[in-house]
């Protein structure tokens, strides 16, 4: 699977600044998720490939237009973190990928096989198993951020300013919120 962004709506994607989102994920992780953040980066990322099969199953469940933007936007927000984990800048990843980005799967199937690989290269990393845990984290995790970046593009939907409202949303529920 290629990781470019979608060519084929340049505006919609020269838009979205992903040095400046990862930067804002990167802050929101550490102050809204320091339970996680505080995990071992093995642990943190075995917890976001458990997200991803999440959103898998809710997907499964639920295929109403609102279902699928929140999986759209929870898989665009926790990609962007898993690859904060890794240290892996976005914008540098993608543009280093070539191809168009497109791929005749849905955003549910695309998302349950990289969840399932993601989770597979956790479970290998627990057994010490002879496996490039590490590239197949990433490369899902690319993969998953194009995919939701792809899906969005096509319904109409601007990524940045769901994953803006989402994080807002979780930052309400903190005691601290507006003083941090």
């Amino acid at each position: 699977m290629t990781l470019a962004i979608v060519e084929a709506d340049r505006s919609h994607h020269e838009a979205l600044d992903l040095d400046e989102l990862q930067l804002e994920q990167f802050k929101h992780d550490e102050i809204y998720h320091r339970e996680i953040a505080r995990l071992t980066t093995q642990d943190r990322l075995k917890h976001m490939a458990l997200h991803f099969a999440k959103y898998a199953g809710n997907l499964a469940e639920h295929s109403d237009e609102a279902a699928i933007r929140k999986a759209v936007t929870d898989t665009f927000v926790i990609a962007v973190s898993t690859a904060n984990i890794l240290n892996v800048q976005l914008s540098k990843a993608l543009k280093s990928e070539q191809g168009s980005g497109a791929d005749d799967r849905s955003f549910g199937q695309i998302l349950t096989i990289y969840a399932g690989k993601m989770a597979a290269a956790c479970e290998k990393l627990d057994h010490l198993e002879d496996f490039p845990f590490r590239p197949v984290i990433r490369d899902s995790a690319l993969a998953l951020l194009q995919a939701a970046t792809n899906e969005a593009s096509r319904r109409g939907w601007d990524i940045t300013s769901l994953t803006r409202d989402r994080l807002a949303g979780v930052k309400q529920k903190m005691i601290f919120h507006g003083r941090v």
